[in-house]
């Protein structure tokens, strides 16, 4: 008989412990709890980032964000580079090993000190190409996120695969948290820009330090020989894809900074930010769960599909009637929450608002491709989309200005990278077109009406307060809530979405 390697067995066990086991209705369950406890998080996170924003533009002006902004596009690429998709296989992968995980971190950590050295080589190359020297130093103080991120990334991989959700929800919170106390601190000590950069670097220090104190894994040393390509290739197509969602979200901020300057570029970053940040908080509970909970219903069809149509739906609740409200308000809300000088922000903070009606769908067809190991589709159809938008940054910037990038943005996302990602995602798989389109109408038609009736209200208010804002946005998800449970299909639609929540109580 075979001699058993104990140290063999010992990294299968230390594996195994790190993967969700369970019948579908058991990791439903485990998801809605992560769910119900990343939301409750992300409401105080929202909150607490929706104060920094306004309490930073307060004390800062347009042209400190744009230094930092010129900067952030430069330091987002490498880091794409710097994570190669890798922490996407971890949480993707049926089983994984401690030899593989091990394997990870270490090619992690190498691509973090490498992606630090190139940030540092490439700076005054930034300086030169803007004509601004501070850059430079600016540039240096980030790439220490590189290397912090690089150490970070299986950490946070394992939290996300073994779904532990509170350890995750806690660290994000703890990191913002610690980001903003710096931040808005070094702000009025009079740091300027500094004091933007200086978020950054708290940010990614605080989650470096908490996540290795609660995953409870180290890493072993490299071996040779333990199943590391395919991961590394599944890993490989989802960074080509990001790359191209990096062009999406920083091309426009270099365009704009490179021909109308920090300030015009201030305006579009806090206007990108407002309509982003307050999205991506809402829905990371979602987000969460959503790829490692589709990977585990794999080969159980009907419960795949149920799953998706929940996640989606309850997304787009979520978000839709928030977004139509800033939307409809935007010129009230941008100089009630930043002041007066920031009022040419309305109409970029309208059009990112468009925009951000099609990111979440195409959000949501990424978790199809990732969790059905599809990623060389997605790279290869998504890819076509982001080209079109891409293509937009230019042409909105020659034809007007930094609106005309945001129009651009907007427009090419609803009308052609979305169709192509959605057209293709569903001609396999559990999810088929049918099933998006029935949610997706339903969805549209609430949002169109009550967006109008916004409208309306604030046509016939005139001026209103921000105390009127807040209740005309709690309308908006009152009516969008009402339209959306008119026809019987809608309440059915409600009834799936409610299903985690009556096994929650079960």
């Amino acid at each position: 008989m075979a001699a058993i390697d104990p140290m063999a067995e010992a990294h299968v066990e230390r594996a195994d412990r790190f993967t969700p086991t369970g019948t579908a209705s058991e990791l439903k369950r485990r998801s809605a709890m992560g769910a119900l406890i990343t939301l409750t998080v992300q409401f105080a996170k929202m909150v607490l980032q929706f104060g920094a924003q306004i309490a930073l533009a307060r004390l800062l002006g347009p042209s400190d964000f744009g230094l930092v902004a010129m900067v952030l596009p430069l330091i987002s690429a490498i880091q794409l580079l710097n994570d190669l998709g890798l922490s996407a296989a971890t949480i993707q992968r049926a089983t994984v090993t401690q030899a593989q995980l091990s394997g990870l971190f270490w090619v992690n950590t190498v691509a973090g000190f490498a992606m630090m050295l190139l940030a540092i080589l490439l700076s005054p190359m930034v300086g030169q190409f803007y004509g601004r020297p501070e850059l430079v130093w600016i540039v240096i103080a980030m790439s220490a996120t590189l290397l912090l991120s690089g150490l970070t990334s299986q950490q946070m991989a394992i939290l996300t695969r073994g779904m532990r959700f509170g350890a995750l929800s806690f660290i994000d919170f703890a990191s913002m948290a610690a980001s903003i106390l710096a931040g808005v601190a070094s702000a009025l000590a009079g740091f300027g820009y500094w004091s933007l950069v200086i978020m950054q670097v708290a940010n990614s220090l605080t989650m470096l330090l908490i996540c290795w104190s609660l995953s409870g894994w180290r890493p072993s040393r490299p071996r040779r020989g333990v199943g590391l390509r395919q991961m590394l290739a599944f890993g490989g197509d989802v960074t080509a894809y990001n790359v191209l969602g990096y062009l999406i979200t920083n091309l426009h901020s270099v365009l704009i900074g490179a021909k109308l300057g920090p300030a015009a570029l201030g305006m579009y970053d806090r206007s990108y930010r407002l309509v982003f940040q307050p999205m991506w908080q809402t829905t990371t509970p979602i987000l969460r769960v959503a790829v490692p909970l589709l990977s585990r219903l794999n080969g159980q069809d009907e419960e795949y599909r149920r799953s998706y149509q929940s996640l989606l739906g309850a997304m787009l609740m979520l978000t839709t009637p928030g977004i139509v409200a800033a939307i409809a308000l935007s010129h009230p809300l941008i100089v009630a929450l930043l002041g007066a000088h920031w009022a040419e922000a309305a109409p970029i903070f309208a059009w990112l608002g468009v925009a951000a009606l099609t990111l979440q769908l195409r959000q949501a067809a990424a978790w199809l491709y990732q969790s059905q190991d599809r990623t060389r589709e997605q790279l290869r159809w998504g890819g076509l989309g982001s080209l079109a938008i891409i293509a937009s940054y230019p042409i909105g910037l020659y034809l007007g200005g930094v609106v005309g990038v945001a129009m651009g943005a907007a427009l090419s996302g609803l009308l052609i990278q979305t169709p192509l990602l959605w057209w293709n995602v569903t001609s396999k798989g559990p999810v088929r077109l049918g099933d998006f389109l029935a949610l997706a109408g339903r969805i549209f038609g609430a949002a169109t009406l009550s967006g109008l009736v916004l409208h309306w209200l604030q046509a016939e208010l005139g001026w209103i307060m921000l105390w009127q804002m807040i209740l005309l946005v709690a309308a908006s998800y009152l009516i969008f809530g009402l339209l959306m449970a008119l026809p019987a299909s809608g309440r059915r639609s409600i009834r799936d979405m409610a299903a985690i929540a009556r096994k929650l109580r079960a």
